[in-house]
C-alpha cells in the first residue's frame, strides 16, 4: 500500500506460525496473497471509517456552535463590534497557534493529540454548561468558550488531515476527501437549523449539542489504532521545525498562493457570518426568527452536498484548477447579493451557489497537499496553510464589526463580495492546471 506516512512496525514475530502485515494484523504464515490483500483493505476501511466519524462529529459540533454563539451574543448586545468578538475569539488561535500545532502533529503521536484536544473540548462544554445552569450567560463566558473551541480546532485539524494520507493510498485521496467533505456538507443540513432551533429553545440546550458531538468524537477516537506518528531519528528544536514547515510552504508557490487567497476569502466569510446574523435576525432588515435564519444557512449546505458529488466530474470537465476558480465566483456572489437586495429568494439562490462550489476548493486543495507534501512535513505544511487560510479569517469579524458600525450592514456585505472577486487576479496568474496535477 502506497501512503504518505507509516505506522511504527512491530518486530518480526519469533513464532514460526505467524507473520505481521503492514496493518499489524497477525495471520497464517502461508496465507494467500488474496487473503492478505483482503485483510489489508478491511483494516484500511476500518481506520478510515473511524476518521470519518471523528471528522463529522467535530464538524457538526463546530458548525452548530458557529451559529449558536453569535445568536447568543445578539441576545446580550446588538453592537456589531461586541458580537464580532465571538467570531474573533474563535478564529484567533488559528493565527497564533497554527504553526506550533502543525509542528506538534509531526513530532508526536497524532492519535494522542486528537484524544487530548477532544477531551479538553468535552470538559469545557461541561464546565460552561454548569456555569449557565447555576449562574448566568455572559459575553465574557461566550468569548472564553469560543477561544477554547478555536484552540482545540487549531490543534485537531492539521493532525486529522495528516492522518488521512497515513491510512488512505495516494491514488484514493480524492475519493477519501470527497467522502469526508461530502458527509460534512450533508451534516451541515442539520447543523445550521439545529443551531438556530436550539438557541430558540434555551441556552443550556444549545450548548449541550456541542458537548454531545465532542463526546461522540472522543468515543470514536478510542477505536482508532495507533500509534500514528512519523518515524524520526531525532527531534530538533520545535521552533526550527516550525520554520522548516513554513519555509517549505513559502517555496511551494502554488500552495502558498492558494493559502493567501483562502485567507482573504475566509476573512470575508467569517465577517459575513457575523454581519448576516445582525442583518437577518429580528430586528434586522430580513426580520427572521433564529430558527428561520438557521434554515436559511442550511441552503448553503444543500448546495454543498451537490457540490461534493459534482467535484470529480467538474475536475474531469474543467480541470482541477477551476475547482478553485468557481469557488471565488460563487463566494463573491453569496457575499455581495444581500448587500444589493433584501429579496429572500435571490439571497437564498446566491447561498445555494456559494455552497455548491465550496467543497470543490476544499477537496482539490486537500488532495493536492496529500499528493505533493512529504509525509514528515504534512502536519506543519497543513498548519502553515491554515495559519494563512484560517488565521487571517480572524480579521473578518473585526473588519465586519467596524465597517458595519460606520457604513451599515448592506454596504459591508457588498465590500466582502468585491474583496472575494479580487482573488481572480492571483488565481489567473498563479494557479495553473499543470501545477495542480
Amino acid at each position: 500500500m502506497s501512503t504518505q506516512g507509516s505506522y511504527h512496525q512491530p518486530p518480526a514475530p519469533e513464532e514460526p506460525g505467524e507473520i505481521y502485515c503492514a496493518s499489524k494484523t497477525p495471520g497464517p504464515k502461508h496465507a494467500t496473497p488474496e487473503c492478505k490483500e483482503a485483510q489489508r483493505l478491511t483494516d484500511e476501511r476500518a481506520q478510515f471509517l473511524v476518521l470519518w466519524v471523528v471528522s463529522n462529529a467535530n464538524y457538526i459540533g463546530y458548525a452548530a456552535m458557529q451559529v449558536v454563539l453569535p445568536l447568543l451574543a445578539i441576545r446580550l448586545t446588538r453592537l456589531p463590534l461586541l458580537v464580532s468578538g465571538v467570531g474573533f475569539a474563535q478564529l484567533l488561535p488559528a493565527l497564533l497557534l497554527g504553526l506550533c500545532a502543525g509542528a506538534l502533529g509531526d513530532r508526536y503521536d497524532r492519535r494522542s493529540i486528537l484524544l487530548l484536544s477532544t477531551a479538553i473540548r468535552v470538559s469545557t462544554f461541561a464546565l460552561v454548561l454548569l456555569t449557565v445552569l447555576f449562574w448566568h450567560i455572559s459575553l465574557p463566558l461566550l468569548y472564553v468558550l469560543a477561544a477554547i473551541l478555536g484552540m482545540t480546532e487549531t490543534v485537531e485539524e492539521p493532525a486529522l488531515a495528516s492522518v488521512v494520507p497515513m491510512v488512505v493510498p495516494r491514488t484514493k485521496l480524492e475519493r477519501a476527501n470527497t467522502l469526508l467533505v461530502g458527509a460534512q456538507n450533508v451534516l451541515g443540513l442539520v447543523a445550521d437549523p439545529l443551531g438556530g432551533f436550539l438557541v430558540s429553545v434555551g441556552v443550556a440546550l444549545s450548548l449541550s449539542g456541542g458537548g454531545i458531538c465532542a463526546g461522540i468524537a472522543l468515543a470514536a477516537l478510542l477505536c482508532l489504532r495507533g500509534p500514528l506518528r512519523n518515524v524520526r531519528s531525532v527531534n530538533r528544536h520545535i521552533g526550527t521545525e516550525m520554520l522548516e514547515g513554513l519555509c517549505y510552504l513559502w517555496h511551494t508557490r502554488l500552495i502558498l498562493t492558494i493559502s493567501l487567497m483562502a485567507g482573504v476569502i475566509n476573512a470575508a466569510w467569517s465577517g459575513d457570518l457575523i454581519v448576516m446574523a445582525l442583518y437577518a435576525v429580528k430586528p434586522g432588515p430580513l426580520d427572521l426568527a433564529a430558527p428561520a435564519y438557521g434554515l436559511l444557512l442550511a441552503v448553503i449546505s444543500v448546495g454543498s452536498v451537490l457540490g461534493a458529488a459534482l467535484t470529480i466530474p467538474v475536475q474531469r470537465w474543467l480541470g482541477r484548477r477551476w475547482a478553485i476558480g468557481l469557488n471565488i465566483l460563487g463566494n463573491g456572489l453569496m457575499f455581495a447579493t444581500p448587500g444589493l437586495t433584501t429579496n429572500l429568494w435571490l439571497i437564498g439562490a446566491s447561498m445555494f451557489f456559494g455552497g455548491l462550489v465550496g467543497p470543490m476548493w476544499t477537496i482539490a486543495v486537500a488532495a493536492l497537499q496529500g499528493r505533493s507534501v512529504p509525509a514528515e512535513l504534512q502536519g506543519r505544511v497543513t498548519a502553515g496553510y491554515r495559519t494563512f487560510a484560517i488565521g487571517c479569517s480572524a480579521l473578518g469579524p473585526v473588519l465586519g464589526g467596524l465597517l458595519s458600525q460606520y457604513f451599515g450592514l448592506q454596504a459591508t456585505l457588498s465590500i466582502f463580495g468585491v474583496l472575494t472577486w479580487l482573488m481572480f487576479i492571483p488565481f489567473l496568474r498563479g494557479v495553473t492546471e499543470q501545477a495542480m496535477t
